[in-house]
């Protein structure tokens, strides 16, 4: 038996805790819409998952629902968060999953919808300088290993921030490497890649 979706639970939450979510980034607007701005990204995970399935390749389907609960929970929307956690669980579980994909769908939409309110209504200050010439490299790379292994979301914002001088630091190749999985919220495997350079 699959796992039965109740619209009522879903209803009951959140599709967007701007307060929540701005409160884990330290109360920094900058990032936070920043955040919010990157998760467009994922306006279609729940198509892709759908092809993915239909192609019958339920591991790569698999990896879509967990990137896309692990960016709602950045942004911290928990009701797409829960949604996207119940059809991952499923998949895990070898169940099916069609089921959940349309509530998925549609918490995905009224998120984006969310988003696009919360930054109009809450624009980000303008952007800070960029780093000053003198910043040391060696030590930006250590700060952002501290955020990845918090799983905080700042780092999303200073590896972008800085990265001509990270990838000047550890070399632009494996740089584009940790950049990438950084954009990809997989901070575990970002983590994984930085550490021999720190």
């Amino acid at each position: 038996m699959g796992i039965r979706f109740d619209p009522a639970e879903a209803a009951a939450l959140p599709v967007l805790d701007a307060a929540h979510g701005l409160a884990r980034l330290l109360g920094d607007r900058q990032v936070y819409a920043n955040v919010l701005r990157r998760f467009s990204g994922y306006a279609t995970c729940v198509e892709e998952a759908r092809a993915q399935l239909a192609a019958g390749d339920r591991d790569t389907a698999h990896r879509t629902l967990h990137t896309l609960k692990g960016a709602a929970g950045l942004v911290s929307a928990p009701q797409l968060y829960m949604l996207a956690g119940r059809a991952e669980h499923a998949m895990e579980r070898n169940e099916p999953v069609d089921e959940l994909l349309a509530p998925l769908q549609t918490a995905l939409t009224a998120l984006l919808a969310a988003i696009a309110e919360e930054l109009e209504r809450n624009p980000p200050p303008p952007l800070p300088v960029e780093a000053p010439e003198d910043s040391d490299g060696a030590v930006l790379l250590q700060e952002l290993a501290r955020l990845l292994d918090e799983g905080n979301g700042s780092a999303v914002d200073l590896a972008a921030r800085y990265a001509p001088l990270l990838a000047e630091t550890m070399g632009a190749v494996p740089w584009r490497a940790v950049a990438a999985a950084v954009d990809d919220y997989d901070f575990d495997r970002a983590l994984e890649l930085l550490r021999p350079a720190l």
